[in-house]
């Protein structure tokens, strides 16, 4: 009899966390839902709400002088790689190259690098800068300023050192600290959810 027990206990203890894991899976819902930013104004610098909701900037491209940035379809994260990157600045590639490995699992990820018309190879950069989903774009820093404020906003500090996030339908997720471990890890962990929710969508 006590064999018995034992053994009832021991299926009882292997297969309550695989049938948490299925409810989960097929009943939970996912309530972490990511915010969006960059909200649209009047004339007069008011937010616009329209039916109760407060309505968006949306970005499905940007243009710049001798190229565009593509943004409607894709997962992007965008950031400013200056002339000369030294310190915080080859702390951000190193954080960027972290969330570069996501490609692998996530293809539809693409991180974008306007990169100062002065940009010169650097034996300190990482060797994924510029190939695969790690594309480079040539532009002066006046015009990827303007870029990264118009993602993120005139109200954002340091923008030479932010990552912006931005969906597949060109709306700004999210904004990051390049050179900041913990952000990143933020940023990665939302890539993901965008991911998930793009998988379990059911438009």
């Amino acid at each position: 009899m006590k064999n018995f027990s034992k053994a009832g206990l021991l299926i009882l203890t292997l297969v309550t966390p695989a049938l948490i894991f299925v409810f989960l899976k097929f009943f939970g819902t996912n309530h972490y839902v990511l915010s969006y930013y960059n909200p649209q104004t009047d004339s007069n610098g008011q937010v616009i709400v329209e039916n109760g909701d407060t309505l968006f900037k949306k970005n499905p491209e940007i243009k710049l002088k001798s190229s565009e940035i593509k943004l409607a379809g894709k997962i992007t994260v965008i950031n400013y790689l200056p002339a000369v990157c030294k310190d915080s600045c080859l702390l951000m590639l190193a954080q960027i190259q972290r969330v570069n490995n996501l490609t692998i699992d996530i293809p539809d990820l693409v991180i974008t690098t306007l990169a100062d018309s002065a940009y010169m190879q650097h034996s300190d950069y990482p060797d994924e800068l510029g190939k695969q989903n790690w594309k480079i774009l040539l532009t002066g820093k006046e015009e990827a300023t303007d870029v990264m404020e118009k993602l993120s906003g005139s109200c954002q500090d340091d923008l030479h050192n932010m990552l912006v996030l931005v969906d597949k339908d060109g709306y700004t997720r999210g904004y990051y600290k390049g050179a900041d471990p913990e952000d990143s890890d933020r940023l990665m962990a939302e890539i993901k959810i965008l991911q998930y929710e793009y998988k379990n969508s059911t438009h």
